[in-house]
């Protein structure tokens, strides 16, 4: 039985953010390392610029829920 070669990635700059899921690269670390000083929400203040807030009445404008 022959199976395709599939190609190996470098799964440590892969691997899904655990704030919102999505895999990234090393260019995009920042947004979903780095804490954004976003204001006075207690539920995504520290969290990066990826992090969705899922509070109804968030203000901050970074993290503001939209759903």
């Amino acid at each position: 039985m022959n199976h395709p070669s599939v190609p190996q990635r470098d799964t440590a700059e892969h691997l899904p953010c655990h704030h919102c899921g999505e895999a990234y690269e090393p260019a995009d670390q920042a947004r979903h390392t780095e804490p954004v000083h976003c204001g006075p929400c207690i539920t995504c203040v520290g969290k990066p610029a990826c992090f969705s807030c899922r509070l109804m009445y968030c203000v901050c404008d970074v993290h503001r829920y939209r759903g």
